[in-house]
């Protein structure tokens, strides 16, 4: 696919991912002018939203060989953690927008995250019972909701590879674990860093998403409205509307992306634009 498909492609992958998290089947809100606090409907839809945020920090499945799905572009291999999300492929299109003119505010959005992803969570005097240990532990933010999300989706016997990620963890934080006991203790992880770290800091992540999926609707204004042609049916007594694919687009399946995307930009984001409480956004102890 060449670089127009391929942004279409990953446009409305994000699109579907953020809407998939932001959404008032998801949240119950509680709105003012200048901030808002999110609150899941119940703690259900709470580990659902933890798990789809950890399906949008990760990448595509590569394909045989490694080469990803619809050609889309690798991350680096010495990059930084949030360069293996789905942000990697939003900053491919702030580098060479092809559907629309220069987002500086996409990129901003976009870079904000990733930023606040690279940084740390801090919790005092982590107790772990089965281990009769008490430290205070320093988890980078993006390795901790990713290892949450899994184990909110996965059965202890498929989270070897987290067990791995905790056991590492624990060493950075001056603690050498067997990797028996950093079984026994993963639930207890779970217990510091979703019930108590993803709760208090799931009304950030949600602005920095809420940022995103409205630039990224902005930046696809102007295409919308080129695109987009009316017409009156006058067997039917009906308005229609088609979407004129731009010049480039030629892959089936990216001219139905396409579609898609311009159907998701008519109705816009599921959810108002917000700025999350001063409250929710001081360090975590």
């Amino acid at each position: 696919m060449n670089e127009i498909e391929r942004e279409t492609i990953i446009l409305n992958a994000v699109c579907h991912l953020i809407d998939d998290m932001l959404n008032r089947s998801m949240l119950v809100e509680e709105w003012s002018s200048d901030w808002s606090n999110i609150m899941f409907r119940t703690d259900a839809h709470a580990r659902l939203f933890n798990i789809l945020l950890g399906d949008f920090l990760s990448i595509p499945n590569p394909k045989k060989g490694g080469a990803l799905p619809f050609g889309l572009p690798p991350p680096p291999t010495d990059g930084n953690g949030s360069n293996r999300t789905y942000l990697h492929f939003l900053k491919t299109v702030s580098d060479d927008p092809q559907l629309g003119p220069a987002s500086y505010q996409l990129t901003d959005a976009v870079y904000a995250f990733a930023s606040w992803l690279e940084g740390n969570t801090f919790i005092e005097k982590v107790w772990f019972s089965s281990m009769d240990l008490e430290l205070d532990m320093t988890v980078q933010r993006i390795k901790a909701l990713k290892m949450t999300g899994d184990i909110g989706k996965h059965n202890f016997t498929r989270l070897e590879g987290v067990v791995k990620g905790f056991q590492s963890t624990m060493e950075a934080n001056g603690h050498a674990k067997p990797i028996e006991e950093c079984y026994l203790a993963l639930p207890e992880f779970q217990d510091w860093f979703y019930r108590h770290a993803f709760a208090y800091q799931s009304s950030q992540i949600a602005e920095f998403l809420s940022s995103i999926i409205w630039e990224i609707h902005l930046y696809l204004k102007p295409e919308y409205d080129r695109s987009t042609k009316f017409w009156f049916d006058e067997k039917m007594k009906i308005q229609m509307y088609k979407f004129e694919t731009p010049t480039g687009l030629n892959d089936t399946f990216a001219k139905a992306m396409h579609w898609d995307l311009m159907n998701m930009v008519q109705r816009g984001p599921f959810l108002p634009r917000f700025i999350a409480g001063a409250n929710m956004k001081t360090e975590l102890r």
